[in-house]
């Protein structure tokens, strides 16, 4: 058995273990006429994602599920958990489907790890069964990576400003006519930081542009991108060189993992902010508040998610551009502004303006929404 099919049945043992574990635990809170994949389709629409099949057997939609915030449900698979299991080790498990499904190469290690990481969820869940079998599966990695030669081979190819607690907004304004009713999204969320897990070595990013080491670092991109994006490619530089072992990203390095985000699935808008492949970022509707000691600065938020918040704040009025400023920093966390502030904010205002979606109001240097 080679390392890329032990990795393939270890990911479809843990999606017969998580179909069950997952309807268990939203059975709750979705009545008797959905779907739990309805929650991540409502969800898609207002981060603007093309339409996709959704299926309850599809490990990318469960790994999902696990990860991600549940809109208003949070995060119910770590209910109870300091720890975070479930969120932690199916991110990392993101990744590896991710590669999996680029057909990627693994070596040993990395395929004994995946397995590893597949038996930890399905004993943490309690499928003793699907454990049994993915012990099994690294019994056989093992056993053939002691029978191959030594050498494994693998092909070649040639700061900021002062943080506060965000303010407390009133409750998120109602829609307007003509938008979906929706259970589960909503515009206004929290930000959540990317996990980082050390999956890689240095050794990957050194070995950059090879054909290995350009499918893992790809991979690990659009995952956390899919996670926190639109994100700064200066921050997705520095979290994918965490993700490698780096405790800092030097400017040689930087380039290189700069080359492979231009050279991924991603999108990267004129801002250098990065968006995921299948995202349209005019449909991109919500806006995440930056909870105190975030790491993601003012200037790390993408005009597009500053124009968001600046929208939602105004369906309960109309503002001055001054209040209105100040009101939108206070959501990311942000007590004091400056000029580099107040340039970027210009640029978020500037977005929902173009959008059509505010105007100037009546009385001079003031905005309204667009009913």
């Amino acid at each position: 058995m080679n390392n890329e099919t032990g990795v393939q049945t270890a990911l479809a043992l843990l999606s017969v273990g998580l179909e069950k574990h997952i309807a268990t635990v939203l059975a709750p809170h979705l009545g008797g006429d959905l779907e739990w994949t309805d929650i991540l389709q409502e969800l898609d629409q207002m981060k603007g994602k093309a339409p996709k099949l959704y299926s309850r057997t599809d490990v990318q939609c469960q790994l999902r599920a696990i990860t991600e915030r549940l809109g208003n449900l949070g995060y119910p698979f770590d209910a109870g958990d300091p720890n975070r299991m479930m969120s932690t080790y199916g991110n990392e498990l993101r990744i590896v489907r991710n590669r999996w499904a680029h057909n990627d190469q693994f070596t040993s290690f990395e395929a004994m790890r995946a397995v590893d990481t597949v038996f930890i969820l399905l004993t943490h869940i309690g499928d003793t069964e699907g454990a049994g079998k993915a012990a099994a599966e690294r019994a056989a990695l093992v056993l053939g990576l002691i029978e191959q030669s030594p050498a494994e081979k693998t092909p070649d190819e040639q700061d900021g400003p002062e943080s506060t607690e965000p303010e407390d907004l009133p409750d998120e304004a109602p829609d307007m006519p003509g938008e979906p009713v929706r259970k589960f999204a909503r515009r206004r969320t929290e930000f959540e930081p990317w996990d980082v897990v050390v999956t890689g070595s240095v050794e990957t990013l050194d070995n950059l542009p090879k054909k290995v080491a350009k499918e893992s670092v790809r991979a690990t991109i659009e995952e956390i991108v899919d996670s926190e994006g639109p994100i700064h490619r200066d921050r997705l530089t520095k979290l994918v060189g965490y993700t490698y072992g780096l405790g800092k990203v030097h400017e040689a390095r930087a380039k290189k993992i700069l080359s492979q985000i231009n050279a991924s699935a991603c999108l990267v808008d004129k801002d250098h902010f990065v968006w995921a492949g299948d995202t349209d970022p005019a449909a991109w509707k919500i806006h995440r508040r930056s909870p105190i000691g975030t790491t993601r600065k003012f200037l790390e938020i993408s005009p597009r998610e500053i124009a968001n918040a600046a929208v939602d704040i105004l369906r309960n009025g109309t503002l001055t551009e001054e209040d209105l400023r100040r009101r939108t920093l206070a959501v990311f966390g942000r007590k004091k502004s400056t000029q580099a502030l107040t340039t970027h904010f210009g640029k978020g205002l500037s977005s929902a303006i173009q959008s059509g979606k505010i105007q100037p109001g009546t009385q001079p240097a003031t905005f309204e929404i667009i009913s």
